[in-house]
């Protein structure tokens, strides 16, 4: 969960190393990273998506999620909006707080994590989902 920023640390570092040492890619620079919310109350995660587009996100989508197996509705649904914008391991996990605290708030059943690619390159976002 994201509950403090110390205990999301050491992943984040990781993940961006890896994203500097094997692709290549200057974090210092703006990124665009993409956040997930899950519910099942479309209602939900559509008045969750709406605020943070009024904040400045790209409110993409909310997709209805399947089985990996079988394809079938598991009843959840995803919401998935983007910002392009510059991190450091310390404010993606101030981030990750303050997300899971808006999911608290909104009722949402989870902050799903995170993920984010060059811009531009969004078929080629680096895997950040930390839980």
């Amino acid at each position: 969960m994201f509950k403090d920023t110390e205990s999301q640390l050491e992943g984040i570092k990781e993940i961006f190393q890896t994203a500097k040492t094997e692709d290549d890619w200057n974090l210092e620079g703006e990124m665009l990273y993409s956040f997930y919310f899950v519910d099942e109350d479309v209602d939900k995660l559509e008045k969750l998506g709406l605020k943070l587009e009024a904040d400045g996100y790209d409110f993409l989508d909310i997709f209805e999620l399947g089985d990996e197996e079988t394809d079938e509705s598991t009843g959840e649904y995803l919401l998935h909006i983007d910002k392009i914008e510059t991190h450091t391991p310390e404010t993606l996990a101030a981030r990750n707080v303050e997300f899971q605290k808006l999911a608290i708030e909104y009722e949402i059943a989870s902050y799903d994590g995170w993920e984010f690619g060059e811009v531009g390159d969004e078929d080629e976002d680096e895997d950040g989902d930390e839980e």
